[in-house]
């Protein structure tokens, strides 16, 4: 695995959004960063705080999606 893509949990929809893994798991993930799913139906929206890289992979499926 050497890119993580972000999905919304709510609609299961892409949310066009994808972090590449550095191999540092303490490192801080897109700290700060807003996020919004972009489907018409779906209003979520929501800020990533303290997500480190291992909780991103250890989260992620087999297939490289992690779900927010």
């Amino acid at each position: 695995m050497q890119e993580i893509e972000f999905y919304c949990k709510k609609c299961k929809k892409s949310m066009k959004m994808s972090y590449a893994l550095t191999g540092n798991d303490s490192a801080l993930v897109m700290n700060g960063i807003f996020l919004r799913c972009h489907t018409n139906k779906c209003c979520r929206s929501l800020t990533l705080k303290n997500f480190t890289e291992e909780k991103v992979k250890t989260g992620a499926d087999a297939h490289g999606k992690y779900y927010l």
